[in-house]
């Protein structure tokens, strides 16, 4: 399967960017499409939306906690993949004229219906577990969270979520298997983006370089897949936490914010307005100029 999945990312990378795109023309719907089916699914359970409205009731005193608010930042940056590079190295494909503005609305309108149909998704598979008293929602609280009980990430999506959620639903192994199917192409299609961006900063210091890409992109993809048979093996966890922690986190996100903040300086808040406005191929006002400019400074 490694094999397999290594193969075809290589395959589709060696075609270009376009043949990219025309991947995630597809993988997008289906993404959309297996999320709401499994939406609608836990909704039947009347244990579903129970479980939702439970856990999406809001604890006001967190708000006063800085850790709060710095992770929900952490976490914008993270899935809006700010700064990563990746984005900035798709948008490089396209034409200067290309209207800019359009596509980051796009793309946070699109993010945020996913985020919502995520968590409606995930709140309601932990009340379709507390129909059999798996998960205890009634008695969380600060020395307890819900944290400690589910777990997160490999831990809660391929344990507790499976073992806890899926397995009391009709028909487990077909929810099971879709979730599994949504998981994986949302993987894959994140693969794209990371080699593209590995790639294109290897080959960008020389033009002549541009000839080796596609070796380039099957290295890139071998060594990807040799840290993934890593994983496969007994100590695999130990290595996936060694990664996540010095990696995946922090560090990232420091360097994200480190790369967004020299390249504003370096290329100018007043040239950065002037170029959003030619992109646009429209005048923007000088209220609007004057804000952004004050929003980009302050950031």
């Amino acid at each position: 399967a490694l094999g397999a999945v290594g193969l075809c990312s290589y395959i589709l990378l060696a075609g270009g960017v376009k043949s990219i795109g025309k991947v995630c023309l597809l993988a997008v719907p289906v993404c959309f499409g297996i999320l709401i089916t499994l939406c609608i699914r836990t909704c039947m359970d009347p244990y579903g939306p129970q479980g939702f409205l439970t856990l999406i009731n809001p604890q006001w005193s967190t708000l006063s906690e800085a850790t709060a608010w710095l992770e929900a930042a952490a976490h914008v940056v993270f899935s809006l993949q700010l700064g990563s590079g990746v984005i900035s190295t798709y948008g490089g494909y396209n034409k200067f004229n290309h209207n800019i503005i359009r596509d980051c609305w796009v793309i946070i309108i699109g993010h945020i219906f996913w985020v919502l149909l995520s968590v409606f998704l995930i709140f309601s598979l932990f009340g379709v577990a507390y129909k059999e008293d798996t998960i205890n929602l009634k008695n969380l609280s600060p020395d307890h969270p819900l944290i400690s009980i589910t777990g997160e990430g490999v831990w809660l999506g391929a344990i507790t979520l499976v073992e806890s959620s899926f397995n009391e639903l009709s028909y487990d192994w077909l929810w099971a298997g879709l979730f599994f199917i949504l998981m994986v192409i949302i993987c894959i299609t994140s693969i794209f983006g990371y080699v593209e961006l590995i790639t294109n900063t290897l080959i960008s210091p020389s033009a002549t370089c541009f000839r080796f890409k596609p070796l380039l992109s099957l290295l890139t993809v071998l060594s990807l897949s040799l840290i993934g048979l890593l994983l496969t093996t007994e100590g695999g966890i130990h290595i996936y936490y060694l990664l996540h922690t010095s990696l995946a986190s922090w560090p990232l996100l420091l360097f994200t914010i480190i790369t967004i903040l020299t390249s504003v300086y370096s290329h100018g808040i007043s040239y950065i307005v002037k170029d959003i406005s030619s992109m646009c191929k429209t005048k923007l006002s000088h209220t609007i100029s004057s804000h952004f400019t004050v929003i980009i400074t302050t950031i």
